[in-house]
């Protein structure tokens, strides 16, 4: 399972410069609430979705789920049960000026509590055991 937020850190910088705690949370079931359309690599979909990536940043998926008056497609999600479990706040000192390297040690205390978070509860939610973040 692939985290993004491993390449943020604009969340942390800030926590720093106002001394907010960062709580880890991680919300298992997501995944389920819409289904993607397939897009192979080298197909006319994927070339468009990486081509509007590069340009903007961001990958525009192609999603559906059910309708309002019938489940066979739409766009409201499924009707799935989303768990999200919160973990112990991280103190924060406040900073006004924290460094690059202050900001990566308090990042890096960040995913670890929020991968150790994962692995403590994934089994409860049917995550495979050989799963992990990465």
């Amino acid at each position: 399972i692939i985290l993004f937020i491993v390449l943020l850190f604009g969340f942390i910088k800030l926590a720093m410069q106002h001394g907010a705690s960062l709580v880890p949370v991680f919300s298992f079931g997501e995944n389920e609430l819409f289904d993607q359309v397939e897009n192979p690599k080298g197909s006319f979909l994927r070339t468009v979705q990486e081509k509007l990536q590069k340009l903007m940043g961001v990958a525009l998926p192609l999603f559906h789920a059910r309708g309002v008056f019938q489940y066979s497609f739409g766009l409201l999600p499924y009707r799935k049960p989303i768990a999200t479990i919160v973990g112990r706040p991280i103190k924060v000192t406040e900073n006004p000026n924290p460094s690059n390297e202050e900001i990566d040690k308090l990042h890096s205390i960040y995913i670890k509590e929020l991968c150790k978070l994962f692995e403590e509860h994934k089994t409860r939610y049917n995550v495979p055991a050989d799963k992990h973040l990465t």
